[in-house]
Formats: C-alpha cells, sequence, structure tokens
C-alpha cells in the first residue's frame, strides 16, 4: 500500500502537486517569526471586541470572524494569522481549478501554481490578519465563478456568483470594482444575452439581502462611510501616475511572472480557445482604467490577477507543447519560484530585524509606495509593526504619575486608530483605561463612560488640547527607533480642567482620514 502511495505517478500527480503548494504556502504564511502585530491588525482586535453590523471604514464580516478565532485560540501572532494562510491556500486550490477548467496540463498546473503561491503582494497578505487576503478570496472566488459559467453556459452559477458577492461586499465594498468591470464587460460582448437571464437577478438580489444589515447600519449612523471614502481619496493614497501604478503591479506580483499574467491577457481577448473567457480580459481593462483614473492604491486590483495567471499558464503551456518549445514547459515556474523566494525577507519577516536593515534595508521596494508617510530605515509594512507596546510603556509611565483618585476618572486620547489600538491591545498589561479616540470607529464609539477630569493624551498637537482643557502638561514621549516616522517621538500629555463636558468637545476631535 506504501509503496503505491509513494510511487512516481502519485507523488507527480495534479492532486499532490495541488497539495505540495497548498503546503508550501501554509509554511511560508505560517512561519513563526514576527516583529510585532500590524498597526491594522490591532484596530481589527479593537472590532472584534465591538461587533457590530457595520464599522466607519470597513463591513463586519472580518472582525466577526477574528472574534471566533480569539473566542477558539487566543490572540497570538500564530491564532490571528491562521485565517490569512488558511484563506492564501484556498486561493491555491481554486486557481488549480480554473487551469482545470479552461483545459490547462500538468504543466499550466505548475505554473499558474507557482505564480499564485509565491507573488509578493499576495505573501504579503496572507501573513497578515487585515481585509485585504479575505478581499483576494471573494475575489477569486467571484472569478472562479465565472469561469464555470463562461465555460458550461450554466445559468445556475449566477445564483452562486450573487452568493459570494453579498460575502465579499461584507468584507470589502471595493469589490464592487469587480462587480462593475464584469458588467461592463458583459455589455461589452455577445455575453450581454445574460442580462435577460432570470438567475442573473436572482444572484444580484441574493448578494443586496446579504449586503443589507450593513447599509442599513450605514443609514443609522448618518453614512459615515461616505465622509470616510471622500476625505480618504483625497489625502492617504500615494498619487500614483499611470506608469507606475502599471510598473506597481508587475513589480508586486513578481517580475518574472509579468509574461504569465499578460499571457493570460492575451489568451482571454485574442485567443481562439480562450475566446470564451473574453469577458474577463475586458473586465480586467476595465478595473484597471478606473483604478488609474481614480488613483486608489495600486494593489487593489491585484486579487484578478489569481485568473489571469491562470490563462496564462494554460496558453504559456499549450503554446510549448503545440510547437515542441521544451524549456517553456518547466523553466519559467523554476525561474519564478526561485525569484519570488528571494522576495520573501522584503515582504513578511523571516529575518531579525537588525540583519534585514544592515542586508536588504528597504531600497528593494522603495519605489512601490501606497501611501504618503515619509518612511524610515524600514518599508511600512515593516515599520507598522513596531512601537505599539513602547507607546502603551511611555502612557503607561504618565498614567502612574497620577493619584489613584485620577486614576479613577482618567482616560487615554490619541490621535489615531494605530495608537489607539496599540493602548486597546497592550494597556491592559499596564492597567491602563481602554482608549478612546476620535478616529474612524473609534469616533462611533464615543467618550464612553469618561467625564474628561483627566485625560492622558497622546500624538494630538498640545495647541489643539489647549483648545479644549485649561491644564496641559507633558510628562514624556513615546520612543521606537524602528517605528514608522510619523509614531515616534509622539509627545504624551496630561490634561486637567476641561473647559466643557468631554461629550461635548467630542466632536472637535472627530477625523475620517
Amino acid at each position: 500500500m506504501l509503496q503505491i502511495v509513494l510511487s512516481k505517478q502519485n507523488l507527480l500527480s495534479e492532486k499532490a502537486i495541488v497539495l505540495y503548494f497548498v503546503l508550501l504556502k501554509l509554511v511560508i504564511c505560517l512561519f513563526p517569526f514576527e516583529y510585532g502585530f500590524f498597526r491594522d491588525e490591532l484596530y481589527y482586535i479593537a472590532m472584534s471586541d465591538n461587533l457590530d453590523f457595520g464599522y466607519v471604514d470597513v463591513p463586519p464580516l472580518v472582525p466577526f470572524l477574528l472574534a471566533i478565532v480569539r473566542a477558539l485560540f487566543g490572540t497570538s501572532f500564530i491564532s490571528l494569522h491562521l485565517l490569512p494562510a488558511v484563506c492564501g491556500a484556498l486561493v491555491v486550490v481554486l486557481t488549480s481549478s480554473m487551469v482545470k477548467k479552461m483545459g490547462g496540463n500538468f504543466n499550466a498546473q505548475v505554473l499558474a501554481l507557482t505564480c499564485v503561491t509565491i507573488a509578493p503582494i499576495y505573501l504579503f497578505w496572507e501573513s497578515v490578519y487585515t481585509y485585504d487576503v479575505f478581499d483576494k478570496l471573494c475575489w477569486t472566488l467571484m472569478l472562479y465563478v465565472m469561469v464555470s459559467l463562461l465555460e458550461t453556459e450554466d445559468k445556475k452559477y449566477w445564483i452562486f456568483f450573487g452568493l459570494v458577492a453579498g460575502l465579499g461586499l461584507m468584507t470589502k465594498i471595493t469589490i464592487l470594482y469587480l462587480g462593475f468591470g464584469i458588467f461592463l464587460a458583459l455589455l461589452l460582448t455577445k455575453e450581454r444575452k445574460y442580462f435577460l437571464s432570470r438567475q442573473l437577478w436572482i444572484g444580484a438580489v441574493i448578494a443586496f439581502l446579504i449586503f443589507s444589515p450593513y447599509i442599513l447600519w450605514q443609514i443609522k449612523e448618518g453614512l459615515p462611510a461616505l465622509e470616510y471614502y471622500k476625505t480618504y481619496a483625497s489625502g492617504k493614497p500615494w498619487p500614483a501616475t499611470p506608469l507606475e501604478f502599471i510598473k506597481n503591479q508587475i513589480v508586486t506580483m513578481n517580475l518574472l511572472a509579468f509574461p504569465v499574467w499578460l499571457a493570460g491577457l492575451y489568451y482571454f481577448i485574442f485567443n481562439e480557445k480562450g475566446n470564451k473567457f473574453k469577458v474577463l480580459g475586458y473586465a480586467y481593462i476595465v478595473i484597471l482604467i478606473i483604478c488609474i483614473i481614480l488613483k486608489v492604491k495600486f494593489y487593489l486590483i491585484a486579487p484578478f490577477y489569481t485568473v489571469l495567471f491562470a490563462g496564462g499558464a494554460v496558453f504559456i503551456a499549450g503554446f510549448a507543447e503545440k510547437h515542441k518549445v521544451g524549456w517553456l514547459k518547466r523553466k519559467p515556474a523554476i525561474m519564478i519560484f526561485l525569484t519570488g523566494l528571494l522576495h520573501i525577507p522584503f515582504i513578511r519577516p523571516v529575518l531579525p530585524v537588525d540583519v534585514f536593515i544592515k542586508y536588504t534595508g528597504r531600497d528593494a521596494y522603495m519605489g512601490v509606495k501606497a501611501e504618503r508617510h515619509k518612511l524610515g530605515s524600514l518599508p511600512q509594512h515593516f515599520a507598522d509593526r513596531f512601537g505599539w507596546e513602547e507607546m502603551a510603556a511611555s502612557v503607561a509611565e504618565a498614567y502612574n504619575t497620577l493619584s489613584e483618585e485620577e486614576k479613577a476618572k482618567a482616560c487615554v486620547l490619541t490621535e489615531n486608530y494605530g495608537e489607539a489600538g496599540a493602548i486597546w491591545v497592550f494597556g491592559e498589561k499596564y492597567n491602563l483605561p481602554k482608549p478612546i479616540s476620535g478616529h474612524l470607529q473609534y469616533f462611533i464609539w464615543g467618550p464612553r463612560e469618561y467625564s474628561g477630569e483627566v485625560v492622558i493624551s497622546l500624538g494630538i498637537p498640545s495647541k489643539s488640547l489647549k483648545n479644549h482643557f485649561d491644564d496641559v502638561q507633558m510628562l514624556g514621549k513615546t520612543e521606537c527607533a524602528l517605528a514608522i516616522p510619523h509614531e515616534n517621538n509622539l509627545p504624551v500629555y496630561v490634561c486637567r480642567k476641561p473647559k466643557k463636558p468631554l461629550q461635548e468637545i467630542w466632536p472637535f476631535f472627530k477625523h475620517f482620514d
């Protein structure tokens, strides 16, 4: 029996290859070396402690899943990163299934799975608890359903499409870009016939019903998401030029994988065999143009490359077989795999930080910017893992200068969600009260039961504080050389004698940027 299992035929079967890539993905994403919790992870932990049907900047599904994970496994690096790694593994399986539905052979499977498993931006998402990794899974599921629909012309897939779209909307509403891209692509092709399909509209209703609790929450709260997206679009994303945006697509998906996804685009639009999937090629172009015009973050469209990798691998493997081009069968996958491995230290923590700075620095990805922040010795996706516990410790030093009477009525007021998250997660260790902030969802949660008689402030300029308090004293500063510069050397103030009750001055601290 063991001899049969370990036979060459079984060890190199398509199912075995998929399993190898799934295991590789899990090993890379769960590699037990961490610098610290990522800024956004601290925010999501706070959200998972305050479950609701919506939040200012995001829908509710991801915090809900995190609450389940924390209830089962506690709060640790490994527990937070279990679901992202599983999402990455599921995308590997879905990509394999798309290759198979497109008629790809063994070599196509290997090439597509190599590209998806080792893509730099995917590896980052899959090793951090963020909305993006769940969003990628939802995009890939929707694309898988579209491949199935276009391959079989079975209209029932529109119902599955609506179900996945609804879950995607409850994950991250940027999946609307994919929906709009497919909508326009259908209009531009003969597949517009599906607009007469009853199943398409049933799917649309299902998606709307799943998404409706979030819509109702937004209406109840005065549509804060509209204010957030308006403010966010005008100030936070890096204003990339069209060429810079396209360059970022090439670099963050692995430079050597560029010919693969470009071949996928060609296969869908121009190749006779791939022509049945033309909607997918047009949808990508539509979404790319919209992203460039709106100057969104470069990685918004990144989930689409799963299906482009599948199509490109099918085309390249088929071309190699038809024209007997031997080197095209395996060598592209090997080269992409090796260069992908070289990217890993730049994408997720696998090196001690001093070794990373000494031998790599942040030069490899200096040209790839998503936001406008000034950087220090580390790239932003690493720097945002440092300084949070030190921040809580600095606040605790100020807090411990208070009398017991003042401690009983003190609160911690921070400038942004990262600082608030640091106090929320690490403050318990130092017996700090739960933080408040005017930033994003913290503003909706309000000043809670605090009176404002004694406020420890972090990150808010003294000039702003003196508008609301008669007594403002600086008691220290945060310090962490590896933290992103705008979160280092932040003054810690103790504020007393509020000019008005905290409930009345609360609106002045609001900002949804």
